[in-house]
């Protein structure tokens, strides 16, 4: 029996093993196949700038040659020694996804805490590792809010059980991860005093004030002070909110509202998406969060956010799909958990009992992966949410005979020339001290070919297409090659 005893924790390293083996093997048939795009070089030109003594550098916009002018994420910093010593897209895939598959590790032991019985526990982490939004956020290119999600459930664990010091360096992480988090430790410390922690000996006011301290003095000072000393003019953020920020999104509901709200939900698909999001949330969970819901205030600033995304923004209220709901999951597992004990006072829902409802929540997160991924491809249903960077979609993309033209052309580019280069190229170039994103999209230059040397375009793309014409119009600029429809572009000396 006591050989036993220690079989769960096997599992779960087993588990945790395989989960980075596979999402890993995933990350790079995604960036050889193109299915990454110029997110990835962007934030890898910042490190790689960093390890060449450039902080945090990044050309890629108008309004900042920093990265932290678009958000002040420093988790990317910590990825500098690593990508120093293995200078590779991969270095800082890998990194990620071994960051969140070491989420599972919390969700263990506040699990085997709470409920006393190590493979409930067990199962529950394996609900984590299972869970579509956590899988597919992970493979959406390089996201720091997935990371997030790990360091959030690290934190609530040492917060609940007392060690202030681990809280804070967990806490830490995640605010370098996005500065919203912030408003997550705010609501942490609303959290403590509900529950009444500030009863409790050794100093439980601390473990109030400390969370809101803490999150209240990084979200302000990431917004008012660093952002704007590197160059921030509001864009960034408040490209993605309907009205052009958080703010007016929600005043002009007050001062206008049909105007309000027609900028909210202006199509059926959206108002349907947004309807759906919180009960899709709530789907792999059976709903049990809503038995013990007090957790749940720490997901509202997030879920908040989301809701607030203006037209064209359904990524972010996609339950199953792209990483911004990575500060969310962390708080339907401890509601589930708390849930869970709950439930197990109940006689008719007895510990014994217990272990069928975990593993319902296991087959039913395992139904839902499995039928999101093998979803077929042309079935459309507006406003019911689809999965783009899951395992199903992944694995049925197929190699495509111009990508070897492509690869040629792109020989001919200087190693370290200045480039405008199509969306899901740029991961395939070397970074340099000046890369673009050829077309012209919200938080990128507007003038993505101003600086450049060389532009490389698809032509099949019709807003490529169209910047080569223009781009050979100006006459500053001409045609040196083209090949199965993409073209390279030089500047006239």
């Amino acid at each position: 029996m006591s050989k036993l005893r220690y079989l769960p924790v096997i599992l779960l390293g087993l588990s945790i093993a395989g989960y980075i083996i596979v999402i890993s093997f995933l990350h790079a048939v995604r960036l050889s196949h193109f299915m990454d795009g110029f997110d990835l070089a962007f934030y890898q030109q910042a490190i790689w700038n960093t390890v060449h003594g450039r902080f945090m550098a990044v050309s890629g916009t108008d309004f900042s040659q920093s990265l932290f002018g678009t958000d002040f994420i420093l988790i990317y910093t910590l990825m500098v020694p690593f990508y120093a010593l293995l200078p590779n897209p991969m270095t800082l895939l890998v990194l990620e996804t071994i960051v969140v598959a070491f989420g599972a590790v919390p969700v263990y032991w506040l699990a085997r805490d709470t409920l006393k019985q190590p493979w409930l526990a067990l199962g529950l982490a394996l609900l984590y590792l299972l869970l579509p939004v956590v899988q597919n956020g992970n493979l959406y290119e390089l996201r720091e809010r997935q990371m997030a999600c790990t360091f959030l459930l690290f934190a609530f664990y040492f917060w609940q059980k007392g060690r202030l010091s681990l809280f804070g360096l967990f806490a830490v992480l995640a605010l370098c991860c996005r500065p919203e988090n912030g408003l997550v430790l705010v609501m942490l410390g609303l959290y403590g005093w509900l529950s009444g922690r500030s009863k409790l000996p050794n100093s439980g006011r601390r473990f109030i004030w400390v969370p809101v301290a803490l999150g209240l003095a990084w979200f302000l000072a990431a917004l008012l002070i660093i952002q704007v000393a590197t160059g921030w003019n509001g864009f960034a953020l408040g490209s993605t909110f309907a009205g052009g920020s958080p703010v007016a999104a929600v005043t002009t509901l007050v001062t206008n509202p049909p105007k309000g709200f027609q900028q909210l939900f202006p199509t059926g698909a959206d108002l349907l998406g947004k309807l759906l999001y919180i009960p899709l949330l709530l789907l792999p969970f059976a709903f049990l969060p809503l038995l013990a819901p007090r957790p749940l205030l720490m997901a509202l600033p997030p879920v908040g956010l989301n809701l607030l995304a203006g037209a064209k923004r359904d990524l972010q209220f996609n339950p199953f799909d792209y990483h911004y709901q990575a500060s969310v999951i962390p708080w339907l597992f401890v509601a589930t958990i708390f849930a869970l004990v709950r439930l197990r006072t109940r006689p008719a829902l007895a510990s014994k009992r217990l272990p069928l409802v975990v593993g319902g929540l296991l087959a039913l997160t395992l139904f839902l992966n499995i039928g999101l991924n093998l979803w077929p491809a042309g079935l459309e249903l507006d406003g019911f949410p689809r999965i783009k960077n899951g395992w199903g979609p992944v694995l049925r993309v197929k190699e495509n005979a111009r990508w070897a033209a492509g690869k040629a052309l792109l020989q001919q580019i200087p190693a370290d020339a200045p480039l405008a280069i199509s969306n899901t190229w740029a991961p395939q170039v070397p970074p340099r001290h000046g890369l673009w994103l050829l077309t012209d999209r919200p938080l990128y230059s507007l003038h993505p070919a101003r600086d450049a040397q060389y532009a490389f375009a698809d032509l099949r793309n019709s807003e490529e297409a169209a910047q080569v014409q223009k781009l050979l119009a100006t006459g500053d600029w001409t045609e040196v090659a083209r090949q199965a429809e993409y073209s390279l572009l030089k500047r006239r000396q």
